[in-house]
């Protein structure tokens, strides 16, 4: 592995222009360190990267060596905050196993690998202080799907779908044993979410289930050995629950956010909190998303009036709203004084596909999923009472996924929140004080190290909030020579771009007659 370029980055380039006089917030996306690893053509490379908030960062490649071995090559590399080295360690995976999943708790990263046709697993354990690599087999389930994988203390839990009915299963260590949750293998029945309380070793498995003309959303919980203590089930005569986040306030008492739908459908019809006491869930406040003052903020101004106008209008009639919006509901955001929820709102792209002639006539033309567009992402705070408190959106601009995933990260910074997220090359960012927008939608480019080169393509562009602050911007670039005379071999690296995001001077106007073009640029030395 080669590193290269690790330099301090300058920003902004301004260009002055004549303009009438205007009044703008200051804002700064800046560029402090750009870490460059050099991509070999001859070899397959894949990359990831973990948040390791103020103690660094953690880089994963995997490499196909086929040239030499049918063993993957992996690389683990631990990077401080300054994106300088810290340790790496290498390793070999055995080409009988496949990777499946992988999770990361506040001391170690998990990796869980499948051995595929057989009950065999393997389960990779880092310790990201020191670097050291440990390894657990075990014998599970055959041909398991598996949708979630988390770690709880020497313990690891696998949720998925066995012969389609739900199944966690729980497998020790220690030990080597493997044992089954009770009360989850039943037919008409989705796992929702897995919640882990790490400091008192307790299991919450959140089920959706469709009985009997009803939708049931339901709290199980075991302790550590896997044993059921309580079952709490949650329904409501119109609404049904879609997803459930938990947030203890003690052992007795906790609220549950998430969001729902009128009926049994994936369609959002907005939030909702609950409080639990002693397994009794109180009356569920719901929110409607009309009821929020920025949901539709992602519109034209036009387009939105339209649209209040038309909720308005069947407010007064007395008719229900029915919204199809989709949620992706990221982990909640908990300080001192409230809970933050972030959601993206996105819907399937799908594409058509011509149907071949036979006999002289056309079968019917089918559709494929190609891939997930977002439109905007909703932030909203509750205060620790568990009341609504405000709302704000996040506009997203022709963005498409090929999978589903958090694209809009968010960081704290002062009294502010700074929403983000990137596009091919660039990021967008927004910055706002709880209901309030102060810093507009902004572009900025990542560019390279050098300004002898420019960025011929981007791929795999990702984000990450990391700490305070910081962002951390990562994926692969090819560059090319800027001013070159010659044709010169283009290079590809893969990046990882520490950024910072300035808020000290929000609120101060720009000098009169000047606008800026931000760039996220190198500068020279």
């Amino acid at each position: 592995m080669k590193i290269i370029n690790i330099r301090t980055i300058g920003l902004w380039i301004v260009l002055p222009v004549l303009l009438l006089s205007y009044q703008k917030a200051l804002a700064q996306l800046e560029q402090a360190q750009r870490l460059e690893i050099s991509i070999a053509n001859t070899l397959e490379e894949q990359h990831e990267v973990f948040s390791l908030g103020e103690k660094g960062a953690l880089v994963v490649i995997r490499r196909n060596e086929f040239a030499h071995t049918r063993n993957e090559h992996w690389v683990f590399a631990k990077y401080d905050t300054d994106l300088k080295p810290v340790w790496s360690r290498e390793y070999s995976l055995d080409y009988r196993y496949i990777p499946v999943m992988a999770y990361q708790s506040q001391y170690y990263a998990y990796w869980l690998f499948a051995e595929p046709d057989t009950d065999h697993y393997m389960f990779l354990q880092l310790d990201l202080e020191r670097g050291e690599l440990d390894f657990h087999r075990g014998d599970l389930l055959a041909n398991v799907d598996v949708h979630q994988f988390k770690v709880l203390g020497s313990k690891a839990l696998i949720a998925g779908y066995y012969r389609n009915r739900p199944v966690v299963l729980v497998h020790s260590f220690f030990d080597r044993t493997t044992r089954v949750l009770p009360g989850l293998y039943e037919r008409n029945m989705e796992i929702n979410n897995i919640d882990i309380n790490e400091q008192d070793g307790i299991i919450n498995v959140i089920t959706y289930a469709f009985r009997k003309g009803n939708c049931q959303f339901s709290i199980h919980t075991y302790n550590y050995d896997g044993k059921l203590l309580k079952n709490t089930t949650l329904s409501d005569s119109r609404n049904s629950l879609i997803s459930g986040q938990i947030v203890p306030l003690n052992d007795d008492n906790s609220y549950l956010i998430g969001n729902y739908s009128i009926g049994c459908t994936p369609f959002s019809q907005g939030l909702y909190i609950t409080h639990i006491r002693d397994n009794e869930p109180e009356e569920p406040q719901f929110i409607e998303f009309s009821e929020l003052q920025n949901f539709f903020n992602y519109m034209k101004p036009k387009r939105k009036q339209r649209m209040l106008d038309r909720l308005g209008k069947r407010k007064s009639m007395g008719k229900e709203n029915r919204f199809r919006y989709r949620l992706l509901v990221h982990n909640l955001i908990q300080t001192e004084d409230e809970i933050v929820l972030v959601a993206e709102v996105y819907y399937p792209n799908y594409k058509s596909s011509s149907p071949p002639m036979i006999n002289g006539l056309s079968r019917q033309y089918s559709q494929s999923l190609d891939g997930y567009r977002y439109t905007h992402a909703i932030v909203c705070g509750f205060d620790r009472n568990g009341r609504y408190k405000w709302d704000n959106s996040f506009a997203i601009k022709n963005l498409v996924s090929f999978e589903l995933q958090e694209m809009v990260q968010l960081t704290r910074v002062d009294d502010y929140f700074v929403l983000a997220y990137p596009q091919e090359g660039s990021i967008h960012t927004e910055v706002i004080r709880r209901e309030k927008v102060v810093v507009e939608s902004e572009k900025f480019d990542l560019e390279p190290s050098s300004d002898n080169e420019k960025v011929l393509y981007n791929d795999n562009a990702s984000l990450a909030a990391w700490y305070d602050k910081y962002f951390l911007a990562y994926g692969v670039q090819k560059l090319g020579n800027e001013k070159a005379t010659t044709v010169a071999t283009p290079r590809e690296v893969f990046y990882i771009n520490k950024l910072a995001y300035k808020t000290e001077d929000i609120g101060k106007a720009k000098t009169t007659g000047e606008a800026s073009t931000q760039k996220t640029s190198g500068s020279k030395r």
